[in-house]
């Protein structure tokens, strides 16, 4: 009876065995799908982000054909409204979700990505630091930092000669050091070629200008205790002053990215664009592909020369997994080839301009190679010396809503003439009863 007894244990001992190894596939990936199995990952994403990752496709395809990836382009915008109603319903699709870092926080907060805590460990000391604080919660970590956006001022060459001023880089950065610097060269640019120093929008502005001069300044929409910081005195002076350049008619009127913001860089009416790092490949693939030649880079402008930090973060991107994905072992085997691979983030920086936030890129030699398009510059440089001059911040949950109430604030500032310290003030107020901060 005691033999019997014994043979039983191990009969069932054996039977659960059996099942754990069929359940796990009979590997580490608990996705449930076998080695050989072809398995699709839906990514959705905007067109210039997928533009890094078609560099590598070829490559991440000859490493994993049993890996099909499907791409669903949408906006930024669409893509971040699509993404919270999808998570909201348990959706599985998408897989594999391209995200803003100014969108990151929220989503993060909803609970809906995929903890990539322990993938992500290899990485955490080998990322530019400050791309981690909108990917956590609570200790965890639910993205993969992509580019980072550190701010320079592009111009044009030709525009700045035919208002007589100079045009190497190191005169340049020399001329126009501070923001005050900057508008009196728009001003002379509007007077005596009649082209505008910037683009913007009066009443669909994105507020990207007015966020950068906030964050090289270490302003935000919050300060360091997480209180509304819209009405602190050194906000509204940066607002007041961003204003006069609007009013001053150096700016020409057109949101991001429309067809009259594109017509006029095509036109050569426009002669800096002061952003992200990312606009490297824009400019060159869609922005003014036919201008290759006449751009320039230099850092951006200051508020004052003797302020701490000297840049400032436009955005950037990050690769997230949907928590109710059915592959997020094969997600994250996507997500580690492109971000997480030396090369493949060289690739992307030199055919699509994605300046990667893997810092142990920095030292390869394509970081100081002459850029055709820039007129043989190396630009590359610049954008790794501003990165490291950064205010450290990050966007925060509320960053949307924030952004959403600027950009109402400034229409009302150019519609109705009304006071930018008023209408500040105003916004400040209704932005604490929205988020529940002070």
């Amino acid at each position: 009876m005691k033999q019997k007894w014994k043979s039983s244990l191990f009969l069932l001992m054996a039977v659960i065995m059996l099942l754990s190894a069929c359940s796990s596939g009979g590997n580490n990936d608990t996705s449930g799908e076998s080695k050989d199995e072809k398995i699709k990952l839906v990514v959705w994403i905007w067109d210039a982000a997928k533009m890094g990752l078609d560099a590598n496709m070829e490559a991440f395809k000859a490493e994993n054909p049993n890996i099909e990836i499907e791409y669903q382009l949408m906006s930024q915008t669409d893509l971040y409204q699509k993404y919270l109603i999808a998570a909201n319903t348990g959706d599985k699709i998408p897989d594999i979700i391209a995200v803003e870092s100014s969108n990151l926080a929220q989503m993060v907060n909803i609970d809906s990505l995929y903890d990539l805590t322990d993938k992500v460990a290899p990485y955490k000391d080998k990322i530019v630091p400050f791309k981690w604080e909108d990917a956590t919660k609570d200790g965890k970590v639910y993205a993969m930092p992509w580019d980072s956006g550190p701010v320079v001022m592009y111009y044009r060459k030709d525009i700045f000669e035919s208002a007589g001023l100079p045009s190497d880089p190191e005169a340049v950065a020399d001329r126009i050091k501070t923001f005050e610097d900057y508008k009196e060269v728009g001003n002379i640019i509007k007077k005596k070629t009649g082209n505008f120093m910037f683009q913007d929008s009066k009443t669909r502005s994105n507020n990207r200008f007015f966020e950068t001069m906030m964050w090289q300044r270490g302003l935000w929409y919050f300060d360091k205790e997480g209180n509304v910081s819209l009405d602190d005195p050194k906000v509204i002076e940066t607002a007041e002053f961003y204003a006069s350049m609007v009013k001053d008619g150096i700016v020409n009127d057109a949101e991001g990215f429309s067809e009259s913001w594109l017509n006029a860089f095509a036109d050569g009416k426009v002669a800096t664009i002061v952003g992200a790092a990312w606009y490297d490949g824009l400019l060159e693939n869609m922005i003014d592909p036919d201008s290759a030649g006449k751009w320039g880079v230099v850092q951006m402008p200051k508020w004052s020369v003797d302020d701490q930090y000297a840049s400032a973060n436009d955005g950037g991107s990050n690769l997230t997994i949907n928590a109710n994905s059915k592959h997020p072992e094969q997600a994250w085997k996507f997500i580690e080839f492109m971000l997480g691979k030396e090369e493949s983030q060289l690739t992307m920086l030199k055919d699509a301009g994605s300046l990667p936030s893997l810092m142990t890129t920095y030292e390869d030699a394509v970081f100081s190679e002459p850029v055709e398009y820039f007129g043989g510059q190396p630009v590359r440089k610049i954008y790794t010396q501003a990165l490291e001059q950064i205010a450290p911040q990050s966007y925060t949950v509320d960053f949307p809503v924030a952004n959403q109430l600027m950009k109402n604030a400034f229409a009302e500032v150019f519609l109705n003439n009304s006071s930018v310290a008023d209408t500040l003030k105003k916004t400040a107020d209704e932005l604490r009863s929205r988020t529940s901060r002070k």
